[in-house]
């Protein structure tokens, strides 16, 4: 979503502020927030170094800490 608006926006086109539905397997160079999701796990070896693949939370869980 863009612009309170649904549009199809390539990966290497997103701007702060867009909201987007990630599917399995899909590859999104951004760092972001997830809203909503279950058994996220994210593959950041390329930045971190790290072999295992992270967990990720959602926004309301993180700030419930």
């Amino acid at each position: 979503m863009r612009d309170s608006k649904e549009q199809i926006v390539h990966r290497n086109y997103l701007k702060v502020g867009d909201i987007i539905k990630i599917n399995t397997g899909m590859h999104i160079p951004v760092d972001g927030i997830v809203i909503y999701g279950i058994g996220i796990q994210c593959d950041e070896s390329s930045m971190t170094g790290e072999s295992e693949h992270l967990t990720k939370e959602c926004f309301h869980k993180c700030l419930a800490r």
